[in-house]
Formats: C-alpha cells, structure tokens, sequence
C-alpha cells in the first residue's frame, strides 16, 4: 500500500525508496529505445516511510525504455494490507539538461492493485516535477509530486523530497533523502527520511542498506524506524 485507506503511504522500493532498483541498458538499437530490466529483492516494503508488505520480504520486478529524452516503465511488488496483494506501477516522463551539471525530470507515475476489494477505489496517479544538480561527485535532487486524489481519499496531495548522493568509492555509495506528505485537509502530514549506503559486487548487482524512519506517529507500528536490506541485479 502506500498509505491506508484514508491515510495512503512507495517506497523502493525505491524508490523509488529511491534506489532499491537498478538500472542496465539492453541494447542501443543504432540510436532506437533503449531497454533495461531489473529485479530487486528487500527485507521489506517501505515506501515514504510507511511499511507495505506488513514486515515480510518483498520483490519488486521493473522494465525501463528511455528513447531520447523520454522514457518509459512499468514494475510490479507484493505487498500486504486490506486483502491485497500485488501492486504494480506504471510511469512516464521527459528529461533535459539545464546547463552543465543540471536536470530537469517531469513525468507522470500511476500506482495500481490487481486484486483490491469491491469499492475500494486506491488506483492513484501523480505528476512529477524534479530537478537535480552535480556539484563535483555530490548529486542534489528536489522532486515535487501532485495528486487530486489521493489513494481513496478524494483529497489532493503534494509531497515534496529532498535527496542526495555521494560516492565514497569505486563501489560505495552514501546516499539519503527527507520528504514531507501533504494532505488537502492537513490530518495525514508527516516527515520521513532515511540514509543509506550501497554497495557494488559488479556492474549489474548491488547491495543496499537503509535506515528509514519518520514522524508518523498515528500510523503506529508501520511508520516506525526500521532497517531495510536489499539485493538488486540488472540485465
């Protein structure tokens, strides 16, 4: 899930957290798309802070076409909340540089469940608008993201998140992120953040670990801070 009924809450995965996948490109296509598949396995699901697959382990399976500056995917995770147990996402989005070292990324995500009970309307759509900047070897990022209906709320939302990332090496990388969810009717704000350190075993397979934690006090348990361990290859 990415929040309760009321209260939804994606991450890795991903980000994703952000990061829980990988990222290979297939083949070039003499200047065609671009095709990338990746499969990533995690002690957990959590996404902007808020446990989803009910503590068990979680896979997330993703495919990512890029063609000029366009690109394009679609992934699936299992997850565990009001009978449902499968997720999947689909998103889409235009990226361009802004000068030397900076990136503009506008896109659209969709979050949808196979098997959600009757009535149960969860099926959400955000757009996004991000921008990233390289000083050196450090990468900045904000992202913006907007809903008018959020995850069987009938409200509209905003999330906004911060993250940055660092290589410590030719195979570690630090990274970390806070953000803040917004409701229209202010009852499901909360902060979360999270920091981590992955690790590179080859070009197509890493480790991470995450700390993740937030202020989300009234959704008890599944808001708490947790270490999330994950696994990913790319092909």
């Amino acid at each position: 899930m990415k929040y309760s009924v009321s209260n939804k809450v994606f991450g890795l995965a991903v980000f994703a957290i952000a990061g829980l996948s990988g990222h290979a490109v297939a083949q070039d296509n003499d200047g065609g798309a671009n095709v990338s598949f990746s499969l990533t396995g995690a002690t957990e699901y959590v996404w902007r802070g808020v446990e989803q697959s009910d503590g068990d382990p979680a896979v997330f399976g993703a495919v990512n076409i890029t063609h000029g500056n366009f690109y394009f995917g679609a992934g699936a995770e299992n997850v565990d909340f009001a009978g449902i147990s499968t997720e999947y996402d689909l998103w889409a989005g235009w990226t361009t540089g802004l000068g030397e070292n900076t990136t503009l990324d506008l896109g659209v995500v969709r979050y949808g469940y196979v098997d959600a009970p009757s009535g149960l309307d969860l099926d959400t759509v955000e757009l996004k608008a991000g921008l990233s900047h390289s000083f050196g070897d450090f990468n900045l990022g904000v992202t913006l993201m907007f809903t008018d209906d959020f995850f069987a709320t009938e409200e509209s939302a905003q999330h906004i998140e911060i993250n940055g990332s660092k290589p410590l090496s030719d195979k570690w990388t630090l990274s970390g992120s806070i953000g803040h969810q917004m409701l229209e009717d202010d009852t499901g704000n909360y902060t979360h953040w999270n920091l981590g350190a992955s690790y590179a075993v080859a070009d197509n397979v890493s480790l991470d670990l995450c700390y993740i934690d937030s202020d989300a006090d009234y959704l008890g348990g599944a808001a708490d801070e947790r270490l999330v361990f994950s696994f990913s290859v790319s092909l």
